[in-house]
């Protein structure tokens, strides 16, 4: 496992506390998978969904996908070792300009590219949060908080 400021991606987010890089979803998800299929579920659901109060069972092959999706979302490396998606388009932006993170780039905090990043519930904004931390303390002083 990468420690430190290995941890930081491109945009700011710290690897380690990523449910993606942790498991902390696909692990319940394969989990509760196995259990559903175990009580066989998946071959009762057509029957449970007539039963009143139940009727959501007649959506038990979609709970299924994303369950299947959920359980394949995992990174085995951190964003600056090649994990995540390859389609990144902040980690591309920022290895064309040379930089080590979007922190680096003036525009940082208008950056469309970046932006991009609400699309996924990232509301509060906590990537900007962070590199306006990075920028102003160093990358080590920000992952040494991250670690704690």
């Amino acid at each position: 496992m990468a420690k430190g400021t290995d941890m930081i991606a491109y945009c700011g987010l710290y690897c380690a506390t990523c449910p993606a890089y942790t498991g902390s979803m696909a692990k319940p998800a394969r989990e509760l998978r196995g259990e559903l299929r175990r009580h066989k579920c998946d071959k009762a659901a057509a029957r449970l969904a007539k039963i009143p109060g139940l009727n959501a069972f007649e959506h038990y092959e979609q709970l299924d996908a994303l369950l299947v999706t959920l359980a394949k979302m995992r990174c085995r490396k951190p964003c600056r070792a090649g994990g995540g998606s390859a389609a990144c388009q902040i980690r591309k932006c920022a290895r064309s300009k040379g930089l080590s993170g979007c922190w680096q780039c003036e525009g940082f905090a208008t950056c469309p590219t970046l932006q991009a990043l609400e699309e996924f519930g990232d509301i509060d904004r906590v990537y900007l949060k962070n590199l306006r931390k990075i920028k102003k303390q160093g990358r080590a002083a920000f992952a040494r908080v991250q670690k704690a």
